[in-house]
Parts: C-alpha cells; structure tokens; sequence
C-alpha cells in the first residue's frame, strides 16, 4: 500500500478498511484492472462487496498498486502547494472566549501593530501595555456540481485545501508587512534598513547577512531566523563555488560540510533560513525567538462553513480566520533590501 498516498506522501486512512472504502470510491480504477473494453461492455456491473474484493486483490500485486496509484493521481500542479511560515517569526497566542488581546512591553518602544481592517501596519504606544487590532482573513472557493462528477480525484477535498492554503499566503503578506514596518528605522522601526548586497550588486552575499544579524545582535538579542525570497535563497547556493579572495570558501566549515551532504541551506551563523515566495524578491529580513519579537493573537483558528450556490449549480465555502497581528518589540527585527 506504499503506493496510495495523499498530497503530503502519507496514505490517507488510519487502518486497512479505511484505505480500500477511501479506493472504492475512485471508480474509474476498473477500466485499468479489468482486462479490455470489450469485456467491460458484457461484463456484469459489481456491487460494493464485488469491487471491494477486486481492490484487495489488486493490492496483492505490483500491477494492481500502479494502477491504483494512477488512479488517484491528482492533476499536474503549475504551483506547488504553499506553506505558511510566518506564523514562526511570532509567538501565536489562541484567546479564549471573550478575552482582549493586550499585551505588555517591557522596553520603552513603539509597538507596531496591523489595522484592524488587515491593511498598512500603523505604529502605537500606549503606555506599557498595547492592545493588538483583531482582522478577518476569507476565502471564498467554489466548485461547480458537474466538476466534482466529472473528476477522478476529490475536488471537494482539494478545493478546501487550497482554500486554506490561500489564507495562509494572506496571513503571511500581512505578517511580512509588518515586519518590513517595524524593521526600517524610517518606517517607524528600531534598526536602520541595510544593504543586502555591499560587495556583490543585485547578488546577497554573506556580509549582508551579517550586517542584517548584526542591527537585531546590538540589542542582547540572539538572531535565530532569516527569511528570504526563493531568488535569494538561489545566491546562498552560489557563494560556494564564487569563491572569495584567493580562492577562499565564503561559507564557514560547518555549512559547507552541510551544504556537501543535502544540498540545501537549512540554517547559517546559528540561525535557520526560512523560504517563501510571500517574501518580496530583493528584500530579507531576520528575527529574533518569537517572544522577543511579538505576538499574533488567534480569536478564531482556520474554520470551513458551507456556502452553497444551488441557483448557480456549485457547491461552496467560506474559509475564514480572525487574527491579529502585534511586532511589540521592533529591536527584535531587521530588514534589508538587495541593491
């Protein structure tokens, strides 16, 4: 069964009856086991106990866990899923029934929060506590009835999941805003904007990084995340083969032993590099651990309600969340930007 799995790569059913009724209901798996289309023309129609019989000797057999993969398969993507990641540069607060999201700040700075209608990041102090504005994310995904007929795979399933999918690229926008507000000392942030590129134009090189690391360091604070567009992700991978003066290797030994091992960056000078394509191309930022950056209060988590449109012929839901977005120390983030 190693073969039917989800779009995560894990089989969707917590035990074996589980998996052959999720099978069953891929009908079209029979044109691939029976043996022609002439023999499918006379052959009689199987009921449920017939076909869940044919699947279990199907899976018995190499042949028969292909055919079923194929089965399954869902359509080739243009884009792969997106992950949310924003969500680890704060620390997530979910609030109980009928509690205000106020939170203190033990630094005399002002707290940068996201308008309660989720557009431009405003700047605040009140005091020593900060009350975070809460906003609505909604997504409205709908399928026509003849598409969920027609499909060989779960539309209904996979139209939810890309529905959430899109809230979580919405959430990160606003989250990414934020940070990009409190990280610029001319937008209303602690530490000056630096240049992500001083030795190599329109390339990120390593001292842009450590320049980006060294605004949030100054502070006592401890730098744990870079976040940066897949673009700048790519010129990491080059600083190995660029080489520095002399033929010298950019990247310390650490790094580059594990660079030679995976093929991928997951962390440098202590801190782990995160990548989204929600991060504007040419611009990265860092953070310190959550809690000495901020805070996103979670009134509602994800929540799918139907949404019908009988008159329309399609099936619908609305996918919303209520959250709120607080960077209340703004010396905990820096930002920068690739000449």
């Amino acid at each position: 069964m190693s073969t039917l799995f989800n779009t995560h790569g894990e089989i969707n059913a917590s035990n074996v009856q589980e998996a052959l009724s999720q099978i069953v209901k891929y009908a079209s798996v029979i044109e691939d086991l029976q043996p022609s289309s002439n023999a499918q023309a006379t052959a009689p129609s199987l009921n449920d106990g017939q076909r869940d019989e044919m699947i279990k000797q199907a899976l018995m057999t190499q042949e028969g866990k292909i055919a079923l993969g194929q089965a399954m398969a869902n359509p080739i993507r243009r884009n792969l899923d997106y992950q949310g990641v924003a969500r680890k540069a704060l620390v997530v607060d979910p609030l109980p029934q009928g509690a205000l999201p106020v939170y203190d700040r033990d630094i005399d700075v002002a707290a940068v929060v996201v308008s309660s209608n989720g557009a431009a990041p405003e700047s605040r102090v009140f005091g020593d506590r900060v009350t975070v504005p809460e906003f609505e994310v909604v997504s409205n995904p709908t399928v026509r009835i003849a598409e969920v007929k027609r499909r060989r795979f779960n539309v209904i399933d996979r139209a939810q999941q890309k529905a959430r999918q899109e809230i979580q690229a919405q959430e990160d926008a606003n989250v990414f805003s934020a940070l990009e507000f409190a990280g610029d000392s001319n937008l209303g942030g602690e530490n000056a904007a630096v240049d992500l590129s001083p030795a190599t134009a329109g390339s990120l090189d390593k001292n842009g990084l450590l320049n980006l690391k060294r605004q949030i360091d100054r502070w006592d604070l401890v730098t744990s995340k870079y976040f940066l567009n897949i673009n700048e992700f790519t010129d990491i991978l080059a600083w190995e083969s660029a080489g520095g003066q002399a033929g010298a290797s950019q990247v310390d030994p650490v790094t580059q032993r594990e660079l030679l091992q995976t093929g991928l960056y997951g962390h440098i000078f202590g801190a782990d590099i995160i990548v989204s394509k929600v991060v504007p191309s040419g611009r990265g930022f860092a953070c310190a651990d959550p809690e000495f950056v901020g805070v996103m209060p979670v009134r509602q988590d994800i929540e799918v309600l139907p949404a019908d449109e009988p008159k329309q012929l399609k099936l619908g839901w609305v996918v919303n969340e209520i959250v709120g977005i607080g960077i209340v120390n703004p010396r905990g983030v820096a930002t920068g930007t690739v000449d």
